[in-house]
């Protein structure tokens, strides 16, 4: 097979004079006296859960509350509509844009269809209505999504910065030439996709606001039911295949800044659990650790993502001790070839080591698992089966998929494998993922019986372990009690 090409995000490191602007906003006491109204749209999505991330189709996504943060305190009327699991979208959509001055629309990479189809309809009953994406599956597609689309505008990438520019010069009424607001893409007046200069991410990200959970109308159900989001940190330093970042960039929030947020949040939504949503949560031992006695502090109980690498016996025993329900190791494969060729950057003995390590610490484990990454021979699935087998973690597996956005989407395409983008677009709307017969992208040289085979052997371990008592009791990612 050839070898995969790498993804490079080329953003500049000058420094972006708004982000003085952002920290005035996010800190002040009142917001801004706008006049303007704004309504935000989630998406439905198709997708199943794997299990303890069901919040997914129900709670807060944790980019898209920052962003809809910032808008309100920049003093515009905000409006949320939550597609996720709700019958009779359309209606729904169309009620909630009445007085809207400007639409924004949240997308992912199972938003296609709904976009192209709801975009449409908003143009129908409202022509002159403009309508905003952004979200990663636009920030990893601009020119297909606005193309396909009758949306008008896209905030690509990070999207703090890039909305002020862009909401200030919407709402002054005085111009709309957006040409030189880096991170956007737009239609010019004759119907071309112009996509402007890339913006440099946030430097500094003690300047984001604290997260304001009750702009969702289930706020109360989303405090009393453990969706509560967390981070001490943005990006993610690696280069992995199969994974692509919106924001890249790892960037760290000072230990004093993500103790104040988590004491503002105790105080407004009076939380005990939460999921720490760190991609790279123990990329620092000493700070992770110091993150943890926050948590501690405040009485709060919580999930987290961890890689395998850093995982020692002091870290895992402040883990346990101070409230760590369950830690969640990005594995992916068993085999040394199979995640050296995906650009893991972790080492067979590295995966042991921490399974072992937070296993013996009593942290109820999860592995992630994905089957038909790029170079899986049945012998590496077999590698697989066999460690989580004799393992006493719950396993969680999905179907490789070439996101849009990642080397191994420029693969797909580039081998013939993705023939039609649009018919790809489609497919990522309709499937669900986890789905025991979910559709899939062949990548490998097996036949697809074979990769079936190996994730319905997984899927039951998983079914089998997650419905044991023991599992129910120290796994839920909803608040204890």
């Amino acid at each position: 097979m050839d070898k995969l090409p790498g993804c490079h995000y080329n953003y500049s490191p000058e420094v972006d004079p708004q982000e003085d602007v952002l920290r005035k906003i996010a800190y002040s006491k009142y917001p801004r006296r706008n006049t303007g109204r704004v309504v935000l749209i989630v998406p439905p999505s198709p997708q199943i859960p794997t299990p303890g991330r069901e919040f997914l189709v129900t709670g807060p996504f944790e980019g898209f509350t920052c962003v809809a943060t910032l808008i309100k305190k920049m003093g515009y009327a905000l409006t949320i509509i939550d597609c996720r699991l709700k019958e009779g979208i359309d209606r729904l959509v169309l009620d909630g844009i009445k007085d809207a001055e400007i639409i924004g629309i949240a997308t992912y990479c199972d938003s296609f269809i709904f976009l192209r189809e709801i975009t449409q309809l908003i143009k129908e009953v409202s022509p002159k209505k403009p309508i905003f994406l952004g979200g990663p599956l636009v920030t990893s597609l601009p020119e297909i999504v606005l193309k396909n689309t009758a949306a008008d505008y896209a905030i690509l990438g990070e999207g703090e910065l890039t909305i002020i520019e862009f909401l200030d010069m919407y709402f002054s009424k005085r111009k709309t030439d957006f040409t030189n607001i880096k991170g956007m893409a737009y239609k010019d007046s004759k119907g071309r996709i112009i996509i402007n200069p890339k913006r440099a991410q946030i430097k500094n990200l003690d300047n984001l606001p604290f997260l304001d959970y009750s702009i969702w109308s289930n706020y109360e159900s989303i405090v009393r039911n453990g969706q509560i989001l967390l981070s001490s940190m943005r990006g993610c330093p690696q280069e992995c295949s199969f994974c692509f970042k919106t924001i890249p960039a790892l960037r760290l929030k000072s230990l004093g800044r993500f103790e104040e947020e988590v004491a503002y949040l105790k105080q407004a939504t009076r939380f005990d659990y939460a999921w720490l949503n760190d991609l790279t949560f123990n990329v620092i031992e000493e700070r992770a650790i110091k993150v943890c006695r926050i948590l501690k502090t405040y009485d709060v109980k919580y999930h987290c993502f961890a890689r395998v690498q850093k995982v020692s016996a002091a870290l895992v025993k402040t883990l346990e001790e101070t409230g760590c329900l369950g830690v969640w190791f990005g594995i992916e494969s068993y085999d040394q070839k199979i995640l050296d060729e995906n650009r893991k950057n972790v080492s067979i003995e590295e995966i042991n080591k921490a399974v072992k390590i937070a296993q013996e610490a009593g942290l109820a484990v999860r592995g992630l698992f994905i089957v038909g990454l790029y170079g899986e021979t049945e012998g590496s699935l077999k590698k697989m089966l066999d460690f989580i087998t004799e393992s006493r973690f719950l396993p969680l597996v999905k179907y490789l998929v070439p996101f849009p956005g990642t080397s191994l989407y420029q693969y797909a395409v580039h081998s013939g494998k993705i023939k039609d983008t649009i018919e790809f677009l489609e497919m990522l709307s309709r499937r669900k993922v986890s789905d025991y017969d979910d559709e899939i992208i062949n990548l490998t040289g097996l036949k697809e019986e074979t990769l079936r085979y190996y994730f319905h052997r997984i899927w039951k371990i998983t079914k089998e372990r997650e419905d044991c008592v023991d599992y129910q009791c120290t796994l839920s990612t909803r608040k204890p009690g």
